[in-house]
């Protein structure tokens, strides 16, 4: 997929990453002209020094000619005039950063996808890793849900039952799902009928936040928080 990433601040970066990692073809606009030089040292890009008000961003980045435009600036106004430039050149999937929440439903009416206050999100998962601190990763959904990741200790009651098992024997409440197994650096769809090992990652969806025996069940049959 041919992308056009607006911003080389953390954002637009570690986003640039990640598409090069999925084989994806990308063009940086940024209009500083140290953070451009500073993008085009460090990843295998096109890095374009200008802003998306510059009259040559359309061509120069072949707008026309991508699949999908994402915008991570600061400042939701260039956010704006890049994803009305890209809905004007039939770029197909437009994605945004939305700082102000006031300015939301305005992107959406333009059928832009958007991540709201991202620095919300942050603050939201260093708070969710400190307080689950066995956790390798925690998601926290909007309404409360979470998908967590914990390693399963060799004094957990699970470790050496399969999840058909688990489930029979009602070691889980009815708030958890088990939907992924991590083994050896693989993730897969959490096998049924085999046994789960200590030192496995097991990737568990909750209905309501993780706290309390819901969570030393990985490590231990009792104690207390």
């Amino acid at each position: 997929m041919n992308l056009v990433i607006i911003g080389a601040g953390a954002i637009g970066n570690r986003l640039v990453e990640r598409a090069l990692a999925g084989d994806h073809n990308v063009v940086m606009i940024e209009p500083d002209a140290d953070a451009a030089e500073q993008c085009a040292s460090q990843f295998d890009v096109r890095v374009l020094a200008m802003g998306v008000g510059d009259e040559r961003f359309v061509e120069e980045s072949r707008l026309d000619h991508s699949q999908a435009l994402i915008a991570t600036t600061a400042d939701d106004s260039t956010n704006i005039m890049a994803m009305l430039l890209g809905q004007e050149a039939g770029v197909a999937k437009l994605t945004s950063t939305v700082n102000q929440n006031s300015h939301i439903g305005l992107f959406r009416r333009l059928g832009v996808r958007v991540l709201a206050d991202p620095e919300r999100l942050v603050a939201q998962h260093l708070l969710d890793i400190t307080l689950i601190p066995e956790a390798s990763d925690v998601t926290t959904l909007r309404g409360g849900q979470q998908i967590v990741e914990l390693k399963l200790e060799a004094n957990s009651p699970l470790t050496g039952l399969t999840p058909t098992q688990i489930h029979a024997r009602q070691l889980l409440d009815d708030t958890l799902s088990m939907v992924a197994r991590v083994r050896g650096g693989k993730t897969q769809r959490m096998p049924m009928d085999e046994p789960l090992q200590a030192d496995d990652g097991v990737i568990v969806f909750a209905s309501e936040r993780l706290r309390g025996r819901r969570r030393r069940i990985f490590r231990e049959s009792t104690g207390s928080d």
